[in-house]
């Protein structure tokens, strides 16, 4: 499972968790966490906190996602597959189905995209419906999160005394408006 704390991310966690529990699979998750640029340290918190919730085997690796995902394979020798939390509207996502595997350059895997055909709002409904934690960025006017470099909080979401929450976004093709 590839996890980096965002609200699409969280959302299929928190699916497959359930699932899990209910076929009374109880082994830790492992999850690929890559991060590119410098994080956010609330999201660092969420992750960890995550990794408490859900029972997460998270490895951790800094750089661009293609490497990243050639060391975790090389870690996880039986790994055929991993769940993905990308939504249709996502960058490159314009031709992804729900089972894909990787391009042929890059290290072979069935990419798994369960939320692929939800919307944003979905992802705020499901998170606010069945009470799930998020990473507190997103209270502050944050809509996507990237890393310190390259996300801001939305400018359609600022008021005169801050931001509204990004559950608050009306128009949900601008969810990206706050990143470079």
């Amino acid at each position: 499972m590839s996890f980096n704390g965002g609200k699409d991310c969280t959302v299929m966690l928190d699916l497959y968790k359930r699932l899990l529990e209910k076929i009374g699979y109880t082994k830790p998750i492992r999850c690929l966490y890559v991060c590119s640029g410098t994080p956010f340290p609330e999201v660092e918190q969420f992750v960890k906190a995550c990794e408490k919730q859900y029972n997460l085997d998270i490895m951790k690796i800094q750089g661009p996602m293609k490497n990243a995902l050639q060391v975790f394979l090389d870690s996880n020798r039986l790994t055929r597959a991993v769940l993905i939390g990308t939504r249709k509207g996502d960058p490159y996502s314009d031709k992804m189905t729900d089972f894909m595997p990787t391009d042929p350059s890059w290290p072979q895997t069935m990419r798994v995209h369960p939320i692929l055909d939800w919307n944003y709002k979905q992802i705020w409904d499901y998170l606010k419906t069945q009470k799930v934690p998020y990473c507190v960025l997103y209270d502050q006017g944050y809509t996507s999160l990237g890393s310190i470099d390259n996300t801001h909080p939305n400018p359609l979401l600022k008021t005169e005394t801050g931001y509204l929450p990004a559950h608050e976004l009306q128009d949900h093709t601008t969810e990206r408006h706050g990143r470079n």
